[in-house]
């Protein structure tokens, strides 16, 4: 067992001690303090390591195409820009925070704080080592309102409930959610899932 703080690392580089996907899922700059504990045994390094901490990572991209476009239109729709999100607009960084643990190849997280210009999003759930399996729900508060979005007829069918989705300073706050797997994630509204009211209620 032993603590581990690392400054000024890579999280490409940290991800390869244990993530079963190539490339790794994300490139940028980053901090970690955990709890190390690497089993003995034969199995894969990935299923022995069990980690629980925080990190940082700063001036991220995903090296997946869709994921890292789908960040990219968030960004144009989150600064009320959704005519540019159709496009082919420049790729942004994003950064993120949060309190993971690691244990049996599963990574969960506690407390996931990921933002890009124009949006802010706070999550909780479980990504697996292997890119199978991604699970986590949460809520995305954006700069622009509701009915800037969007474009076209939709904008305007959404104007009058602009004021319901607009709170504590946040031009839109909307549940989400992050499913799927590494190669075809899935990003969408979240209205039903069992943790949005208790969410709504964290001040994390």
């Amino acid at each position: 067992m032993l603590d581990v703080a690392v400054d000024h690392a890579r999280i490409e580089d940290l991800l390869e001690l244990g993530v079963r996907t190539d490339p790794p899922v994300m490139t940028g700059a980053a901090e970690l303090k955990t709890k190390l504990d690497l089993s003995p045994g034969d199995a894969d390094v990935s299923n022995r390591l069990r980690l629980i901490g925080d990190f940082q990572i700063s001036g991220a991209y995903f090296t997946n195409d869709k994921v890292q476009s789908k960040v990219d239109a968030l960004s144009m729709r989150g600064q009320g820009r959704p005519e540019e999100a159709k496009g082919d607009v420049p790729d942004v960084q994003s950064e993120m925070a949060g309190a993971f643990r690691l244990k049996n190849g599963m990574l969960s997280f506690s407390r996931l704080h990921f933002q890009i210009p124009g949006t802010k999003v706070d999550l909780t759930g479980k990504y697996s080592l292997d890119g199978n399996q991604f699970d986590f729900h949460g809520k995305a508060r954006m700069n622009a309102k509701l009915s800037h979005l969007v474009t076209g007829w939709k904008s305007v069918l959404l104007k009058p409930v602009d004021p319901f989705f607009s709170k504590d300073g946040a031009g839109t706050e909307i549940p989400v959610k992050v499913t799927g797997t590494k190669s075809e994630p899935h990003f969408g509204l979240d209205f039903r899932h069992k943790d949005v009211k208790a969410s709504g209620n964290s001040n994390n």
